[in-house]
């Protein structure tokens, strides 16, 4: 009996931490962070005016996602041809309901 209650829980304790099913999780269990995209990407061009904001989300509730959360949706909304630069938003709250949003400024 002993030995099936260590075995459940630690069969349960990787699921949970597996991460199966949720994508990018950033931070801890409860978080809410601002990423920078990488300005050597070959998408970005800082010689473009940063006029026009194009802004793609996407959101997920344990294994159930939803949305499109890429630099060309993004970039489609705001009827943006050229990027000048990237910022990701991404909200985690344990583990279990992730947003990520994709913002793209350019012309």
């Amino acid at each position: 009996m002993k030995r099936l209650l260590v075995l459940s829980t630690l069969f349960g304790g990787a699921v949970l931490l597996s991460g199966c099913g949720i994508f990018p999780m950033k931070g801890n269990s409860l978080a809410a962070i601002t990423l920078d995209h990488i300005a050597s990407d070959p998408i970005v061009d800082n010689n473009v005016l940063p006029a026009k904001r194009g802004e793609a989300m996407s959101r997920g509730i344990i294994i159930f996602n939803t949305g499109d959360a890429s630099i060309g949706t993004a970039m489609r909304n705001g009827g943006i041809t050229k990027v000048h630069h990237v910022d990701y938003d991404v909200k985690n709250i344990l583990f279990i309901y992730n947003e990520t949003k994709t913002i793209v400024y350019g012309q």
